[in-house]
């Protein structure tokens, strides 16, 4: 009877706190967004120390490269150009090549999978976005299709980008409940 009684009060909480079970529809399709979310091609430009990584292995990036370098006057397109590189481990490149700016960095990495669910769904650290741009975000943004075709020697996230789209509208439909 007491774990039960612990086990209502937390689906409370967690229900007061926008928070469900991860069988809850929508609540499985956050996990399944977190996985490409923290997959290499996007963690690597949205670390919470401000400096971003390079590869599928967790690198910091060459040169010295952060977001203070960036606010200083070195824009990443002085190196990032409108396209991949087109050798294996060259600069990967699109057009508007950027870092999540200094006022909302947003960072994936180190995150649990409900907190990078509260914190994507947070105009104050997602950019201003309510859910229908970040969907739009998820859909349109050319740095977000660049994660799958990243170009030589680099891995794409663990769903194709019409899957994910598919968790993203099934999360919003539900009106994006986080995992536990």
């Amino acid at each position: 009877m007491r774990r039960l009684l612990t086990i209502l009060v937390a689906l409370t909480a967690a229900a007061m706190l926008g928070a469900a079970a991860p069988e809850a529809p929508g609540a499985a399709d956050f996990v399944a967004i977190a996985s490409v979310l923290t997959s290499p091609r996007c963690k690597n430009c949205h670390p919470a120390d401000g400096v971003p990584r390079v590869g599928d292995d967790d690198r910091l990036h060459r040169m010295n490269i952060s977001r203070r370098s960036v606010s200083a006057g070195l824009p990443c397109s002085t190196c990032h150009r409108s396209s991949n590189a087109p050798f294996a481990h060259g600069p990967p490149g699109v057009p508007g090549w950027r870092m999540p700016g200094d006022e909302r960095p947003m960072p994936f990495a180190g995150k649990t999978v409900g907190q990078l669910c509260v914190d994507l769904k947070d105009p104050g650290k997602n950019g201003g976005k309510a859910l229908g741009a970040l969907r739009e975000h998820f859909e349109g943004d050319p740095l977000v299709a660049w994660a799958w075709s990243p170009g030589p020697g680099r891995t794409v996230p663990p769903l194709a980008h019409a899957e994910l789209m598919k968790h993203v509208d099934a999360w919003i439909g539900a009106g994006a409940p986080c995992p536990l």
